[in-house]
């Protein structure tokens, strides 16, 4: 929040608004009732646009970019704004917010300096459509899981090498470029769908369209996964890796049900309302944090086979690059280390 009021001195004028507004989703989230996934999914968000917010006011930005990065952030800001409304269906916002979350992540990629043209014309037309489409509020249950896919592979993308956040190593730049110009694409297609203009056939063919390119992109995102090779963290590392981007994810919201046999016995009268985070312990454990239904912060440790094995149930194979990307590579080396040491087989992930 400090950051963020420190950036009203120096943007230009007519983005103080922005700041404002940006400011008061903040504070909306700090209500108890708001899942920590959507907190940490505004949270971030945040943060990025704070780089773009800086950016426009930093006179060695160039002046076209800075236009373009003004014109960005009320556009991100509003669709923020829209999906953290408490009157939103809690599925849909944590849909939108986690969207918004990962395609914000673009945005230190787009103020960089070093990026080539290409790239970031590409990445702001992506970051805009995405933000653009989940602010009309008109998604069907199919379009959010290809907004979600969008989001991921553009995320993945933008990754820096030098992130200290990321898990996973940067993508190769032949794989960077080609999946950015897939998800360019499929953003196009997404654009017609939501115009008001198009006409249902065109809408139609659009959504056949994006569910062609679709599983299309699955592909180029596992191809930049094979191209870095397995993980070469231990068991635990990725376990709490795989575990952590599942529970973050879209599959989130399923997983207070889907993993009720593995709750502690001390959770279970309140029951969970929000899988958040895991921590490696060793070889054999999970350090699991959640939330509980009255909203008070737990953590147990659970052991790592059975989770995972419930985790492919949840997010078989076919469905993980769309929903964890590139994190979806550890999952497959925890799969594979339980299979080799342990003899337990994890569902369709190593098929």
């Amino acid at each position: 929040m400090t950051h963020l009021n420190e950036t009203k001195g120096i943007v230009p004028e007519e983005l103080a608004p922005t700041v404002d507004e940006l400011t008061t989703t903040l504070e909306a989230v700090k209500d108890p009732g708001t899942s920590l996934r959507d907190r940490q999914g505004v949270i971030e968000s945040v943060e990025h646009l704070t780089v773009a917010l800086t950016a426009t006011g930093d006179d060695s930005t160039p002046p076209q970019l800075r236009k373009q990065l003004t014109a960005l952030v009320k556009q991100v800001s509003s669709a923020l704004k829209a999906g953290s409304d408490s009157q939103v269906p809690s599925e849909t916002r944590s849909s939108v917010l986690l969207v918004m979350k990962r395609t914000t992540s673009a945005l230190d990629m787009i103020c960089d300096s070093r990026t080539p043209a290409e790239l970031r014309e590409q990445l702001l037309a992506i970051t805009g459509g995405l933000s653009s489409a989940v602010t009309g509020g008109h998604q069907t249950a199919s379009l959010r899981g290809f907004e979600e896919q969008m989001g991921v592979a553009q995320a993945d993308a933008a990754t820096p090498e030098t992130s200290p956040e990321s898990t996973a190593a940067a993508m190769p730049p032949k794989h960077r470029y080609t999946l950015v110009q897939a998800v360019y694409e499929q953003n196009e297609k997404l654009q017609v769908f939501n115009n008001p203009e198009s006409s249902s056939k065109d809408r139609a063919e659009a959504e056949k369209d994006m569910r062609d390119r679709s599983a299309r992109i699955s592909d180029k995102q596992e191809a930049a996964a094979s191209a870095q090779g397995r993980p070469k963290d231990p068991l635990g590392k990725a376990a709490e890796t795989c575990s952590t981007a599942i529970f973050q994810s879209s599959a989130g919201d399923e997983l207070p049900e889907e993993l009720k046999e593995l709750l502690p016995g001390s959770w279970r009268p309140e029951g969970v309302k929000d899988f958040w985070k895991s921590k490696e312990k060793s070889n054999v454990l999970l350090d699991v944090l959640a939330e509980l239904e009255n909203n008070e912060n737990v953590r147990a440790p659970i052991k790592i086979a059975p989770l995972i094995t419930e985790l492919a149930k949840v997010v078989p194979r076919d469905d993980l690059w769309s929903t964890i990307g590139q994190r979806a590579s550890y999952c497959r080396s925890a799969a594979a280390y339980l299979d080799e040491d342990y003899g337990v087989a994890v569902g369709t992930w190593l098929e």
